[in-house]
């Protein structure tokens, strides 16, 4: 191939990937990505509070920080900007930056093959239309930039390995820190990295230096993102947390079906899916599996999974229409399934044609990293996989880390057969461009399916989702409109957000009539296992319970509002603020108000009352208004040093339930959760009752 037309080849491929990104980042729903709400509900708190959140706050919290940091600073400087364009300007960034792993396999190439520019083209084009990193570059979430970061720092770690340098050091572990600071995944290339140069310093003839320089790496690495590692040891004991021990994961988790990943499970790969593109066959994603439904390791096969999520959307309906209802998504699966079986036997040759070579001629600075990190990145696989056995766990996009030495062994696979066979590589390169062309056109939203907007489709779901995305963004009236759509569709959450925005405007009457219609609904479009159910169902409910609550003392109805509040504590005893309500209801409806300056409840009154808010306090120490009201009870029952120490207690704690944002779940989406009693007559204000203790 001449250098010229390797020139207009390449240009020609980057052109279409780079169209094709930017179409998808312009026109594909933000928030129709993996766990596309969670991710935003965390730009959207980082952007209000300027804080990282604990990992067991809300769905998504329990990744690093840095994507998320970024994004809440193009959402707070593109204010006043459409709000759901503010993400799509998100995924344009994300997806133009996708492009950097062709470049870097570019790079890594062309030093291994010289001279064989066929490779030099069809390696990274490979990268720029394999259809996993297409459909998933205009996600909202953190994979695209750690893929990115990864792609980079497996260059730098090359280039450390063939010639070590303390700048090469510090910028490997830097660029690994960031990585590490973006997705915990990252630890994938952080093993490959500090491997290698451990075997390299066990392996020199001057160990000190060599281990000095690993010291670097892993300093540099420390110096960026051990903060945030080390605020997990500080708070959970572990510097790897997730959010899968909360009810609200569990809850989602549970309703999701599972394989048993065993080692069949692991080797095993189902033929069938080049016919039927679908994973797994037969078996639902989520709910019970139909009684009758043949199961087993072929089926449910991993390798198969990673395939169909690789080479096409194999869940099935997630991003295409279902190839049980769509011929032409059908006969598109099937036509990508078996186009990406050339590149993949050319991976598998590659592997092994690496693992021949370093045992037959020993270390090599690029066969060793690569192979060391791939080998990690399998392993951090699996180990997920199997911690976490649900089917939707098995994409293609957790390997994304390690996307790039895919790459190359496609590369050295492709070598070998031109030593092999001088005439196949012709054939490989017809595959690669059809595969290129049938991944655009599938996967460009919109072109070959029709493209309708969410909201239209379903407003039951995504009217109220776009809803509290117009509301973040402080456009009340937009996101009513949207809440309407949804309670139209008779969503709970529908009317539970109108609800919180006639409650905003100062109408308690209206927005407790909607807050009815929510609490109606919602049992009927639960959804989980029955125990799980169950729970959710109490704890919804205790949510409502305490908002009616909070506007029954609005109204001046304060005998039904402590009724009402003491069924949300039976319902739920471990919510904060609906003991906090109670507390506080108990004081008020037993109260002697003397004109508006005092108040003199009964003893037992303020006893329970006493109770209440210290498990408030207790419940969630960040809470402050119950620890202030706490000291003003026990001032009021005038023991001042345990009112002192009530104001004291964990002054500095952040709360344990994110307000600003919710927990972050779809099927919770509401923006008014977890209310509390703000305003007191001057008699209970706790300023007024602590002045008799001397505590301003």
């Amino acid at each position: 191939m001449s250098r010229r037309w390797f020139v207009v080849l390449a240009t020609v491929a980057v052109v279409v990937a780079l169209a094709v990104r930017v179409h998808n980042a312009l026109t594909f729903p933000p928030l129709r990505g993996y766990d596309g709400f969670g991710h935003f509900t965390y730009v959207w708190y980082v952007a209000a509070t300027g804080h990282v959140p604990l990992p067991t706050e809300g769905w998504s919290f329990f990744h690093p920080p840095l994507y998320y940091a970024l994004m809440a600073v193009l959402w707070r400087a593109l204010a006043g900007v459409d709000p759901l364009l503010r993400l799509h300007m998100g995924s344009l960034l994300m997806a133009v930056l996708s492009l950097t792993h062709a470049a870097v396999l570019w790079v890594i190439v062309r030093r291994c093959f010289p001279g064989r520019r066929p490779i030099h083209l069809l390696a990274p084009a490979l990268m720029l239309f394999l259809p996993v990193h297409i459909y998933s570059a205009p996600f909202i979430g953190n994979e695209g930039l750690a893929a990115v970061l990864c792609s980079l720092a497996i260059l730098a770690l090359l280039a450390d390995a063939a010639h070590p340098s303390l700048a090469r050091g510090v910028l490997l572990g830097g660029i690994l820190g960031l990585a590490m600071l973006t997705k915990a995944s990252a630890l994938a290339v952080v093993g490959g990295a500090v491997a290698t140069l451990a075997i390299k310093a066990w392996c020199a003839e001057r160990r000190a230096p060599a281990l000095r320089h690993l010291g670097v790496v892993v300093a540099a690495l420390l110096v960026v993102s051990g903060w945030y590692y080390g605020r997990n040891v500080a708070t959970y004991g572990s510097p790897f947390v997730l959010s899968r021990g909360e009810f609200m994961v569990r809850h989602v988790e549970n309703w999701q079906t599972k394989g048993k990943r065993g080692l069949l499970e692991y080797v095993l790969f189902d033929p069938m899916i080049l016919r039927r593109p679908q994973w797994p066959r037969s078996i639902p994603l989520f709910g019970e599996v139909p009684r009758g439904t043949v199961r087993g390791a072929l089926r449910e096969s991993v390798p198969t999974g990673l395939y169909a999520t690789a080479w096409f959307e194999g869940f099935d309906s997630w991003l295409l229409p279902s190839v049980y209802t769509s011929e032409l998504a059908r006969r598109a699966g099937q036509a990508l399934l078996c186009l990406g079986a050339v590149p993949t036997l050319l991976v598998l040759l590659g592997i092994a044609v690496a693992v021949g070579r370093l045992v037959r001629r020993g270390w090599d600075d690029v066969l060793g990293p690569l192979l060391l990190t791939f080998g990690c990145g399998v392993v951090v696989f699996v180990f997920h996989t199997h911690a976490a056995p649900m089917h939707l766990s098995v994409k293609a996009t957790y390997l994304m880390p390690v996307t790039v030495i895919f790459g190359f062994w496609f590369a050295l696979g492709l070598a070998r057969l031109g030593e092999l066979r001088p005439r196949w590589p012709r054939w490989v390169a017809l595959d690669v461009a059809a595969v290129a062309v049938a991944s655009v056109l599938v996967f460009a939203h919109g072109l070959l399916f029709p493209r309708s907007h969410p909201v239209a489709q379903h407003p039951f779901v995504w009217g109220n989702l776009h809803g509290i995305v117009y509301y973040a963004a402080g456009e009340r009236a937009r996101a009513r409109e949207l809440f309407r759509a949804a309670a139209d569709a008779n969503s709970h959450l529908g009317y539970e957000n109108l609800a919180a925005l006639a409650l905003e405007d100062g109408e308690p009457l209206e927005a407790l009539y909607l807050l009815r219609n929510a609490a109606r609904l919602a049992p009927q479009q639960s959804f989980g296992r029955p125990a799980d159910r169950r729970h959710y169902d109490r704890l919804l409910a205790a949510e409502y319970l305490n908002s009616m609550a909070v506007i029954y003392h609005r109204v001046g109805w304060d005998e039904q509002a402590l009724d009402v509040a003491r069924r949300a504590v039976a319902a739920d005893d471990g919510f904060a603020e609906a003991r906090y309500n109670l507390g506080v209801l108990t004081l008020l409806t037993a109260c002697s108000t003397n004109g508006a300056a005092a108040c003199a409840p009964p003893a037992l009154a303020v006893r329970r009352a006493d109770a209440q808010l210290a498990a408030a306090t207790a419940l969630d120490p960040g809470f402050r208004p119950a620890a202030t009201m706490l000291g003003a009870v026990r001032a009021l029952e005038g023991d001042c040093p345990a009112a002192a120490e009530a104001l004291n207690h964990a002054p500095d704690v952040r709360r344990h339930f994110p307000v600003q944002t919710g927990r972050g779940i779809q099927h919770s989406a509401g923006i008014g959760r977890h209310r509390h009693i703000a305003a007191l007559p001057e008699g209970l204000r706790p300023v007024r009752l602590l002045v008799d203790c001397g505590i301003p």
